[in-house]
């Protein structure tokens, strides 16, 4: 478990004119800026993970020593301090449980007009097709998410995150987000 030995954790400070979820928000924009420097040896957790439909006020960032100090001391220079409380580096606890957290993203309307625009051409569409891929749309369970702005095309988007419970730990690389569709972190 060397690659995960530590963690450090940022825990929402309580703002007059922000919610919980956009503290995590903005806080998840400025950890996007940092994470790629780690060439994918962090991840991220969220112990409240599902509390109010949302992510939860806090985040469990996890990697070898030397990475989580570096990112601990990279986050107390950034104004993040002014928004979440960032705790030492940590040794990570004897763990029975991991948790995969990953990236979700939902169906929206232009997969529907891709694939009428597809079925179409093929002279397979219908208005049965459409209704049966709306029902499943209408299906899918809402996950707790965050709103970001891409850093490259300035757009705003929803970054859904499923979490999965796993008995052992599976070893992989995270996303610039600290996600991950195979790789867990510790869960405790």
């Amino acid at each position: 478990m060397d690659h995960q030995s530590h963690y450090i954790e940022l825990k929402a400070i309580p703002q007059v004119d922000m919610l919980q979820s956009e503290v995590v928000s903005y806080a998840m924009q400025i950890l996007h800026k940092y994470l790629p420097h780690f060439d994918g040896r962090i991840g991220i957790s969220f112990p409240a993970y599902g509390l109010g439909r949302t992510l939860g006020g806090i985040i469990r960032l996890f990697g070898n020593q030397e990475d989580i100090q570096v990112l601990q001391n990279a986050l107390m220079q950034s104004d993040l301090e002014n928004y979440v409380l960032i705790s030492d580096a940590i040794k990570t606890p004897e763990i029975i449980e991991y948790r995969c957290y990953s990236r979700f993203q939902r169906k929206g309307q232009s997969a529907i007009r891709r694939a009428k625009k597809r079925l179409t051409e093929q002279h397979k569409w219908s208005e049965q097709v459409e209704q049966n891929m709306l029902n499943k749309q209408e299906q899918q369970d809402f996950l707790p998410h965050i709103h970001l702005k891409s850093a490259t095309t300035k757009q705003n988007f929803i970054l859904s995150v499923k979490v999965t419970v796993k008995h052992k730990a599976y070893i992989g690389e995270f996303s610039t987000y600290g996600l991950s569709s195979e790789a867990t972190v510790p869960h405790f």
